[in-house]
This record gives C-alpha cells, structure tokens and sequence, in this order.
C-alpha cells in the first residue's frame, strides 16, 4: 500500500510539473511555427491585433497582444498604533499586477513566418508546440 501511494504522489507530481507554464515552453512553441504559412498561424490562434509593414522589407509584421490584471490576496498584520496603543491589528487587501505579453511575427511575402519577438512579463505557455 506504501509503494501504490508513493507511484501515485509521483505520477501526480509529474503531472503538476508538466502543466507549468513557461518561458522556456513559448519559446519552444513559437520556435516551432518558423518556415511554416501565416495563414494556417491565423486559422489556430485568430487574427492578429495589428499588422505593419517593414520599411525596408516586403515583409510583413502581424502583432498579437494580450493583456490582463491579476489580483492577489493580502493580508497584513501590525502592532503599534499611530494615534496611541494597538496590541495587533490585520488588515486584509488585493495586490494588482498586471500581465502582458505581445508576440511579433514576421512573414515574408510568400507567407511563412521568418522569425518572431516577443515582450512582456507574461509570455508563457503550458505546452512547448
């Protein structure tokens, strides 16, 4: 029953730590998408946010941007007063963070992607393609 139990928190571990999402993941999944048609990109993911293009270049740059808050719950505790004595006090509030991440890609005029950029603090994914 002691070896079933360890082969479960194992195989849920694993699990857990396969579904964490990562730089290192969207890096691997936009990898991935190099050499391959805009327009097979467009018809998995949707259209783009905007699009430009190169001054120097007949290519084409087609931005995705995505962007949330987040809140986070707080809790602070404190003693001390600042009009006389508190013997202890909590106070309970949100952290807001703000998640953004906008990818880049460049599509020559065949259209395949050539390379891709990113920026911001939330480009992750779960899976690496």
């Amino acid at each position: 029953m002691k070896k079933l139990s360890h082969i479960v928190l194992a195989a849920t571990a694993a699990l857990f730590l396969s579904a964490c999402a990562s730089h290192e993941n969207f890096v691997l999944k936009y990898n991935a998408w190099i050499g391959k048609d805009i327009n097979t990109f467009i018809s998995r993911v949707g259209y783009p946010d905007r699009t430009y293009k190169l001054p120097n270049s007949k290519n084409t740059v087609y931005i995705y941007e995505e962007s949330r808050l987040q809140s986070y719950p707080t809790m602070t505790i404190g003693y001390g007063g600042f009009y006389g004595p508190m013997y202890g006090g909590m106070m309970y509030g949100n952290d807001i963070q703000q998640k953004t991440c906008k990818l880049f890609l460049e599509v020559n005029k065949q259209h395949k992607i050539v390379r891709w950029s990113s920026r911001g603090n939330s480009c992750v994914s779960s899976q690496p393609y």
